[in-house]
């Protein structure tokens, strides 16, 4: 298998089984949203109420619990946080059947996504670790392109379960997914991350939070790719709710929908593949801008047709659709190498839960104010300005990149603010693409173990930065091992005759 392109984090054995995992998980959450909307809806009768509460009961946690996960995904040990929550999943998924009424099913509901919001911390902070730095475009594009395969296939799948079977069934299939990702993710072979004693844990959660907070806040570049990602979710999502009401307007026929949304899809998976194939070759944030003032162009173009009563065959709006999903996931991936590149891996989890709060508030908000919206103004004049503001902001990034766009390749430190001290966050070509192998984790993850490295010469460290994250988790190993013999050796000397000197 090549080592560049799609699919070049594939080379990496732990980031397959990560991978994996989280296919096989994702394919049992889509099960799960059918088997669900199918029991709320057609077996209790329960309403466009019903189904609001499940929508609200799936995205609460991710608000108000994710980011305080985030602190324990940074806290736990990696690999058994990701097996310990696909087994709690597959616990609570079973307990749905015996849920007797809404409000039952919706405590377990909430329990589940609520478990879920530490598992994806913790599947981040794995992430950075299993793969180089230099394989982390394609490692998001490729997972990016696993979670659009995810939204197609699963409702399939899951529909097809429920032609033979019950809402009942297909949480039992679910369930078996969360466990087959349990076992795939067993034989991942991580460092081991050092627990704090119960003295330096006193107190330390609400400062270890702000730590998160304050990182996010103070880095100009992952507050660029913040807005970025939360104005194009807002944008899609607003205008995926109100595209029947487009449609009409653009005097497309009813039966359009569907395709619409098709052809979105196909330009996000397509733009996952692109990313992953090539876009280690150019510069993230050009990648990032483009695509945000692409997006916003699009979008502003279906408006300026809705306002001007513009006329075209569904020919003409096939290729905006796809464009429109194509532009938008070079964002998402963009934004996921981002803040994996810019935050230490001592605060993977606080930061990658922080950054999501906006765009997922955003995200529930956007069918709502965009409806307000076009009532009050327009749909037309809606899409029409919010797409140009989106397009503008990224003909600004493009002029004027933030400070820090272009810095040396070098490890962000712990708890640094400063741009300057994010790391290369852009590739531009082979010599960077090379450099960035020499800030691969491996040494952050033996110094995370107890090596020094005090004294290493640059030719050292150069060997060292270049091992494989299997080859750090024997290392890892052999140190442990060592070091128990030590204590041990030492308290054996320390007691003679029963007495402890």
């Amino acid at each position: 298998m090549a080592g560049t392109g799609l699919f070049a984090a594939l080379t990496h054995r732990q980031y397959r089984l990560l991978f994996g995992g989280q296919l096989l998980s994702g394919f049992g959450d889509w099960i799960d949203f059918v088997a669900l909307v199918s029991l709320v809806a057609y077996q209790w009768h329960q309403g466009a109420a019903g189904l609001a509460a499940v929508s609200a009961a799936a995205a609460a946690p991710w608000i108000v619990l994710a980011p305080l996960a985030g602190v324990w995904a940074d806290r736990l040990p990696q690999k058994r946080t990701l097996i310990g929550c696909d087994l709690l999943r597959a616990a609570l998924v079973l307990c749905y059947p015996l849920a007797p009424n809404l409000l039952v099913l919706l405590v377990l509901a909430v329990a589940k996504v609520s478990v879920s919001t530490l598992f994806a911390p913790a599947q981040q902070s794995t992430l950075t670790l299993v793969v180089p730095r230099d394989s982390l475009l394609a490692a998001n594009s490729l997972s990016g392109f696993a979670t659009q395969l995810c939204k197609v296939a699963g409702p399939a799948v899951g529909g097809a379960l429920l032609v033979v079977t019950s809402p009942g069934g297909a949480f039992v299939v679910d369930a078996a997914s969360f466990l087959a990702s349990a076992l795939v993710l067993s034989r991942l072979r991580l460092p081991a991350r050092e627990p704090a004693t119960r003295a330096s844990r006193k107190g330390r959660f609400g400062r270890e939070l702000r730590e998160g907070i304050t990182f996010v806040l103070g880095n100009r570049l992952l507050l660029v790719a913040v807005g970025s990602l939360s104005a194009t979710v807002f944008l899609v999502l607003a205008f995926d709710t109100l595209s029947p009401l487009v449609l009409v307007q653009l005097g497309l026929p009813h039966g359009m929908y569907g395709p619409a949304i098709a052809a979105v899809a196909v330009g996000a998976v397509a733009g996952t593949a692109v990313m992953g194939q090539w876009g280690q070759r150019w510069n993230a944030f050009t990648v990032l801008a483009l695509s945000q003032a692409a997006t916003g162009l699009l979008i502003a173009l279906v408006g300026a047709a809705a306002v001007t009563g513009f006329r075209a065959a569904a020919g003409f709006w096939a290729p905006v659709a796809v464009g429109i999903g194509l532009c938008s996931t070079g964002i998402l991936v963009v934004f996921l190498y981002l803040v994996q590149r810019a935050t230490p891996q001592e605060l993977m989890g606080r930061v990658s839960t922080v950054v999501n709060v906006v765009p997922m508030v955003l995200q529930l908000s956007a069918p709502v104010v965009g409806a307000a919206l076009a009532v009050w103004v327009g749909l037309g004049w809606v899409l029409a300005g919010a797409g140009l503001g989106l397009a503008v902001l990224g003909v600004l990034f493009l002029w004027r990149p933030p400070a820090g766009a272009a810095t040396p390749d070098e490890p962000a430190a712990a708890g640094s603010t400063d741009d300057a001290r994010s790391g290369r966050l852009f590739g531009s070509g082979k010599r960077s693409r090379k450099k960035a192998v020499m800030a691969f984790d491996s040494i952050e993850a033996l110094a995370a173990s107890g090596h020094g490295f005090e004294g290493a010469t640059e030719d050292q460290l150069a060997v060292i930065a270049n091992l494989s994250p299997e080859e750090v988790a024997v290392i890892n190993s052999i140190k442990a091992k060592l070091d128990g013999e030590v204590t041990a050796h030492s308290q054996d000397e320390s007691t003679v005759g029963g007495l402890v000197w």
